[in-house]
């Protein structure tokens, strides 16, 4: 348990507590202004909305919050380890506003009064960017499984798309793809104009090259006099 996981665990199961005690004193107002509605994002200028949206989850479904702090738990620690917690609680704010940014777009397109809560556009991007830093780290599942994190990795993200192509159960794909989206760019360095140019002339480059094999019979052969070093 990392400093910044454990503390932002704390602050969304207290934030969490918090707005199930408003909700049962029918006290709505606070958790109305975080919530991440477009349609008062613009053209009422609740701009705060794509920032705070993360810190709630919803008060019926318990799940909601303990699947998202299990995985910002288990993808978390590692990565603050590595990373150090100022970098990684800057990458998780990121993640978490840029996915905040695309539920505000796509939502104003097409379900404009629908308000979005849940920090798993974060979450996401955690994931992301984990099974791209640590693809052959392995993780027992239940406690048995051996898989590889790269393999792991594909329950949420093919959770994601799977539900994003059924639907139907009032999860938010905009947030779950976004946060994925912006953390793999991060973490890849792609989102820079110029490592992006550079990777795809590398590809381009990468097939045009042709693997030219000499003479098996001289590969070994030692030239005479030795080797200079």
């Amino acid at each position: 348990m990392t400093p910044v996981v454990k503390y932002l665990m704390i602050i969304n199961a207290g934030l969490w507590l918090l707005t199930v005690l408003a909700g049962r004193l029918e006290n709505w107002a606070i958790y109305q202004e975080m919530a991440l509605t477009p349609a008062l994002v613009f053209p009422g200028f609740h701009l705060w909305q794509v920032f705070t949206y993360m810190w709630f989850h919803s008060l019926s479904d318990f799940t909601h919050i303990l699947f998202n702090m299990l995985f910002l738990w288990m993808f978390g620690g590692v990565l603050e380890q590595n990373w150090g917690s100022r970098a990684f609680l800057r990458f998780y704010l990121i993640c978490g506003t840029g996915a905040g940014i695309v539920v505000f777009i796509v939502g104003y397109l097409f379900y404009p009064t629908v308000p979005t809560v849940g920090a798993s556009g974060a979450i996401y991007g955690l994931v992301a960017a984990w099974a791209i830093s640590y693809p052959d780290r392995m993780i027992y599942l239940f406690g048995l499984i051996p898989i590889r994190g790269r393999y792991f990795a594909l329950f949420p993200i093919g959770y994601a798309v799977l539900d994003f192509i059924v639907g139907g159960s009032g999860i938010s794909h905009a947030a779950h793809l976004g946060g994925l989206a912006i953390g793999a760019l991060l973490v890849t360095g792609l989102w820079r104009l110029g490592r992006l140019k550079n990777r795809a002339r590398y590809l381009y480059l990468k097939r045009k090259l042709k693997v030219i094999e000499g003479d098996r019979k001289h590969r070994n052969h030692t030239p005479g006099g030795g080797y200079w070093n």
